[in-house]
């Protein structure tokens, strides 16, 4: 049994109060006590060595998986981006393919179109042609919606893009055309004294001051409207703008056969 004592002058001395005696200052064990104390705190060590060991290696192995699992899902993402980017790069070329195919078909349409209209030089030539150009009576509503009138002027362009194309390709065919800029920064509809488009209505235009503060000093040409002319047998572009043409090029007017 465990004694506690003090230290004094003449040895250990036994203190009345036990382990909460104030004057104890060490405790006496037999060697059974020694020895069972000895063993609980091997045994209390090496557990708790074995309880770090393996959470040591709990930890290990998650991290392993987590990276096993992070390897696999990045595995399978760059297939899925590399199977995305394939597709992407086969409809490229499709689309590329196509493009070509369509230019190819729509050059030879416009030099067949330009040679029947005795348009020169053949290959060169836009294959747009002014058909007529007058002034019209044009009725709109003001800012007020008072019904108002107007002069304008109405230019008919005729293109190289015969009947039998459909409508939803020439449409963007030919306004891609009449307003892509050449190297220089001109628009095919320059060449004729039209410097502005406003794609709506003649009313909207002259309380827009927003785009422009003053719309007079310009020719702007109104949102186009489309027609197809089954007696030249070409599809046409009908502008309304506010000015008159500027002198038209020799090259674009309509040619006698």
């Amino acid at each position: 049994m465990a004694r506690f004592v003090k230290d004094g002058a003449f040895g250990y001395k036994a203190v009345p109060g036990g382990h909460s005696d104030p004057e104890c200052t060490h405790v006496i064990l037999t060697k059974k006590e020694y020895d069972q104390i000895y063993r609980e705190k091997a045994v209390a060590e090496s557990e708790a060595s074995r309880a770090k060991y393996e959470a040591e290696r709990a930890i290990n192995d998650a991290r392993r998986g987590a990276q096993y699992t992070a390897q696999q899902a990045a595995a399978e993402a760059q297939k899925k981006v590399e199977a995305m980017e394939a597709d992407l790069a086969a409809e490229r070329a499709e689309s590329a393919h196509q493009r070509a195919l369509n230019a190819n078909l729509l050059r030879i349409s416009r030099e067949r179109a330009n040679a029947d209209r005795k348009l020169k030089p053949k290959k060169e030539h836009t294959g747009y042609v002014v058909v007529v150009s007058e002034e019209t009576d044009h009725q709109y509503k003001d800012g007020n919606r008072h019904v108002k009138r107007v002069l304008l002027w109405k230019t008919v362009i005729q293109s190289p893009y015969v009947v039998d194309f459909p409508e939803e390709q020439v449409r963007e065919q030919i306004l891609e055309e009449l307003l892509r800029k050449n190297e220089d920064g001109y628009r095919l509809i320059d060449r004729l004294g039209i410097n502005g488009i406003y794609n709506k209505g003649y009313g909207s235009m002259i309380e827009d001051k927003r785009w422009c503060a003053e719309p007079d000093k310009y020719n702007i040409m109104l949102k186009p409207k489309f027609r197809v002319n089954f007696r030249s047998g070409y599809w046409e572009v009908i502008c309304l703008h506010t000015k008159p043409l500027d002198v038209v090029p020799k090259d674009m007017r309509v040619c006698e056969k």
